[in-house]
């Protein structure tokens, strides 16, 4: 093991222009160290406008040693203070030393530390940008004999595996935080770092509240006013003294403390998932010495294998997020497709729906422990009644027992609102549906939409079209009755353009008419295809869907069904519900698209009702949803009533007798049919045993897709 040796390979004096420089020691029975720290000063190649050491009533030589140090010293102007009684608080101490030096800028250079003569002449560098506030260097670690112990200490701090600190740079304070201090300190020691002069004293004092971050939070607060410059070289040498001893309580404070630093940055800064992941990988280091009370209140979520254009995985992962925002921490669990991995699984949210800040796991095998877990349909019933775990919750997004025909498995869905789990569903009627009819008392959030989404253009040219959301594979999507009255409003409207959209079958699957087939699109251009439409059609059977509420926030008019599902969330005036039939949604439709009139009305007041419902209002709707089942809290019951007081539409005769005519699109069921077909078997990875998909085996919801 090398040692260091600050005295050798001495440098040339800095001759270009300087700014001056306070250097401000701080010292505590440092006696073996201050010699060497001094000297590592007053070598430095950039001279040094002035030297202040302040004591803080050591109880060793070190006050004598620092006399006789500071007299030998003729060019530099030196300042010492020792107090009569212990400060009991090193920010004291640096702000004493900040409120006494006189320079424009500023090193507090920690007494049992040491430097290179070139650490100055560098750091300075940094400040020829104007904005810098800090400018700090990569440091050295080395033992109290002078040894290296390493090179460099990215160990302690590049949790990222990132190249960001193998090259100098000067970055934006904002985006420093957001990429390096809003997930742990990555400016590990106060020696290695340069200040420009500004009046911190309300930090120092808010830091003096710390037991561990004190430091963190100072470098967070004072890059919030300007840029940080960095360079790769270690030219300060952090001293590090054996091992630290940790306790439960000392673990417990720092916990907190993280916490807070992370969630403070949170606030202030809009954060993408992936910083909300590091931060719980930092968080995480510390879970096996925490206290269960103190660490941050963990959720677990069981929902079925992730697939491309699905809206109630969407829906999940969007309040999984946000509960990972509010400071909860999430896992998923997801049906095992004896295919993916972890890590295939977490790439498939991200892609599908949007980044996600939870750590996803293939297959129902309980991990850790958790405060609470979600089930979130009829497949992961089963494994969230055998969970370990005080606190189960229903995440309820469709009336799932009208997915099948009355029978055994009709009846074991609709028990589970029985078991006494928690529900908090999608819109009213399901939370009116199962206070009513199942006595769980539970709680919703309203159908709201991303206004940064969906919202009117000005660009777009209107068409003579209706858009319609077509998903074969779903049977409650209804698309044999869409199907037959889109026909029938083709040939009484043949100028009518129909684009379909929402499912990979779109491309696959024939239709009667004349059609533009889109698959699936992106959210943005969904709001595109509803901005140019006139009209949109969405079937909806088991609960409202989301879609005709991003098309109201779009501005787009709205035919629907009329059914119990639907008439507790959808407001009247911007939406048309028809009787259940092919007959009545065609004449809905041709109604519609024959008045203009009739349609600007509804635009402006599906406009005017969503602004009032962003996605924010159903975030925070969720989240103090959950707030109140982890923390026991009272749910007020709130009575609910009919949202939509309009009749239905009923067919006219000419539609209904254009409707004798036609035939139900039976092939849909043979494309159902076809796909099971192709899911009715499967080999495990392994090869030695077939699985057959979908069958429901052994344990009620363990079933193979």
């Amino acid at each position: 093991m090398s040692k260091v040796n600050i005295y050798k390979n001495r440098h040339p004096k800095y001759t270009g222009n300087v700014k001056k420089v306070s250097v401000i020691i701080p010292n505590y029975n440092y006696e073996k160290y201050i010699e060497e720290r001094i000297d590592s000063i007053v070598n430095q190649t950039y001279p040094i406008y002035e030297l202040i050491v302040l004591d803080d009533c050591s109880t060793d030589n070190s006050v004598e040693i620092i006399k006789k140090k500071l007299d030998s010293i003729k060019d530099i102007k030196t300042q010492l203070v020792v107090n009569k009684t212990n400060s009991g608080g090193v920010f004291k101490q640096w702000q004493k030393g900040i409120e006494l030096a006189t320079g424009d800028y500023f090193w507090i250079a920690e007494a049992d530390d040491s430097a290179e003569d070139l650490f100055l002449e560098t750091l300075m560098k940094g400040f020829e940008d104007k904005e810098v506030v800090i400018s700090y260097c990569e440091s050295a670690r080395i033992d109290g004999d002078n040894k290296l112990i390493r090179a460099n200490s990215q160990d302690l701090y590049n949790i990222f595996g990132s190249n960001k600190w193998d090259q100098d740079y000067i970055n934006k304070g904002e985006d420093e935080i957001k990429e390096a201090l809003s997930i742990l300190n990555t400016i590990l020691n106060v020696s290695s770092v340069v200040w420009k002069k500004q009046d911190i004293k309300k930090i120092l004092e808010k830091a003096s509240e710390f037991k561990v971050a004190g430091d963190w939070y100072i470098y967070y607060s004072i890059l919030k006013t300007g840029s940080v410059a960095y360079f790769h070289d270690a030219l300060n040498y952090y001293r590090k003294h054996g091992s630290s001893v940790s306790t439960d309580v000392r673990d417990d404070i720092e916990y907190k403390e993280i916490c807070y630093i992370q969630n403070l940055a949170n606030t202030d800064y809009k954060m993408t998932m992936d910083v909300y992941k590091w931060q719980r990988i930092r968080r995480n280091y510390m879970d096996a010495n925490v206290s269960k009370d103190v660490r941050l209140k963990r959720i677990a979520w069981v929902m079925p294998h992730p697939g491309p254009g699905s809206g109630g995985h969407r829906t999940i992962i969007q309040n999984v997020n946000a509960l990972i925002r509010h400071g909860y921490e999430c896992d998923i669990y997801v049906e095992n497709d004896w295919i993916s991995t972890d890590k295939n699984v977490e790439d498939k949210i991200d892609n599908y729906y949007e980044i996600c800040g939870a750590k996803s796991y293939v297959g129902f095998k309980q991990r850790m422990e958790y405060d609470m877990v979600f089930a979130t349909g009829w497949s992961s019933i089963q494994f969230v009644r055998k969970f370990n775990c005080s606190k189960k919750a229903y995440f309820i997004q469709d009336f799932e027992p009208w997915f099948f025909p009355m029978g055994d498995l009709y009846l074991m869905i609709e028990d589970s609102y029985r078991f006494g789990w928690s529900p908090i569903t999608i819109g009213k009627w399901l939370s009116h549906k199962m206070n009513e009819e199942y006595g769980a008392k539970s709680q919703y959030f309203d159908f709201c939409a991303d206004l940064n989404v969906y919202h009117p253009l000005k660009d777009v040219k209107k068409e003579n079209a209706i858009c319609y959301i077509w998903q074969p594979e779903k049977p409650r999507r209804c698309d044999q009755h869409a199907l037959k009255a889109l026909e029938m409003v083709k040939e009484l409207r043949p100028d009518i353009k129909v684009y379909l959209f929402g499912s990979k079958s779109n491309f696959t699957k024939p239709v009667k008419f004349e059609a533009e087939k889109l698959g699936i699109i992106p959210i943005e251009k969904c709001n595109e295809l509803y901005n140019k439409c006139k009209l949109g059609l969405c079937m909806s059977a088991s609960n409202p869907s989301r879609i005709p509420f991003e098309m109201m926030a779009a501005g787009l008019p709205v035919v629907e069904l009329y059914k119990e599902n639907n008439l507790y969330d959808i407001p009247s005036g911007a939406v048309s519900l028809a009787e259940p039939s092919p007959e009545a949604i065609a004449t809905a439709i041709i109604r519609l698209i024959d008045d203009d009139k009739k349609l600007k009305e509804m635009s402006k007041a599906g406009i005017n009702y969503m602004k009032d419902y962003p996605l924010e209002k159903g975030f925070e709707q969720f989240i103090m949803a959950v707030d109140n089942l982890i923390y026991d809290k009272k749910i007020d019951e709130k009575k609910i009533d009919k949202m939509y007081k309009d009749k239905p539409v009923r067919p006219t005769n000419e539609i209904r007798k254009l409707g004798d005519d036609k035939v139900i699109y039976n092939d849909s069921v043979d494309y159902r049919s076809e796909k099971r077909k192709k899911l009715t078997v499967m080999k495990r990875n392994t090869g030695k045993r077939v699985i057959k998909v979908g069958k429901i085996i052994e344990n009620f919801g363990e079933r193979f897709n």
